[in-house]
């Protein structure tokens, strides 16, 4: 099995992420703060940085003033899937979203053939969207399944545990 801890700061700045792509179609309804709300309590963030995610939440921040020089490769990964992620599960993915996306990729240093990957798995991890779905928990479920499609394995367990998500 294989393990990786992503930071708080990586949390952070994947809901920042979220919260960015959520705002891209110049929309950002309650059950998308719900969700990312969700999320954040999930990934035991300190208070802290939950008051950071909620103040997003209501002023989201430019692409480029994401903390990238904290992130690993791996959480960045994790972060542009989470994105992409969030671009799709509308089933109609606006101009902006994209233009969105390929800021991202280009501040995370990703070439084309990476964003081209990462975006496909992104796709392949889709739900099919039902009018009753809780955003909270299918951003759980969407966290706990990126590393193990990162890994290219089944054989990575995801817990949370203290300030951050561990892969195991």
């Amino acid at each position: 099995m294989k393990r990786l801890t992503l930071s708080s700061d990586a949390c952070v700045e994947t809901l920042a992420l979220l919260i960015i792509m959520a705002h891209a179609d110049g929309e950002l309804d309650d059950k998308e703060k719900e969700g990312v709300r969700a999320a954040a309590g999930v990934l035991n963030l300190t208070k802290e940085l939950r008051d950071r995610v909620d103040a997003l939440l209501k002023a989201p921040i430019p692409v480029d003033q994401i903390l990238v020089e904290h992130l690993k490769p791996k959480e960045r990964a994790f972060a542009f899937v989470a994105a992409t992620w969030m671009s799709g599960v509308d089933a109609n993915i606006d101009p902006k979203e994209t233009a969105t996306l390929d800021e991202i990729a280009k501040l995370f240093g990703f070439d084309e053939a990476r964003k081209k990957e990462l975006v496909q798995l992104a796709r392949d991890l889709e739900p099919g969207r039902k009018p009753d779905t809780s955003w909270s928990n299918e951003l759980l479920a969407l966290f706990k399944a990126i590393p193990a499609r990162l890994e290219g394995t089944g054989d990575v367990e995801v817990v949370f545990d203290g300030p951050g998500m561990l892969w195991t």
